[in-house]
């Protein structure tokens, strides 16, 4: 089980890429519920990789070097980042297939 989220770990340049990527594009080519959909999620991926880099430089170093600490926890930006960032992430996901899914059957129809 390690060896699968050692990976994932290790993947993380192209996720911040794919991240970052959505968002242009979302802001660039799309229009309407489906820009703001596909923005939640580039936002979602970009948000997560800056909560975890707030939460790490906080503990070491609030925590750690200047309080001595480091048995305490840093818990808001943990709780961003695993919690509500993949919630953001599949409501941008849901509602980005369900829109195209609905402006596709439109263009079909009409």
């Amino acid at each position: 089980m390690s060896e699968v989220f050692g990976t994932l770990i290790d993947l993380w340049p192209l996720t911040v890429v794919a991240g970052i990527a959505a968002l242009y594009f979302g802001w660039r080519k799309l229009t309407g519920r489906l820009r703001l959909f596909v923005m939640m999620m580039g936002g979602a991926v970009a948000g997560f990789f800056v909560s975890v880099l707030l939460h790490n430089a906080i503990y070491a170093v609030v925590l750690v070097k200047l309080l001595q600490r480091p048995d305490y926890d840093e818990p808001v930006f943990f709780i961003v980042a695993v919690i509500a960032c993949p919630l953001v992430f599949a409501a941008g996901l849901i509602g980005a297939l369900i829109t195209w899914f609905v402006q596709r059957r439109q263009r079909q129809s009409g």
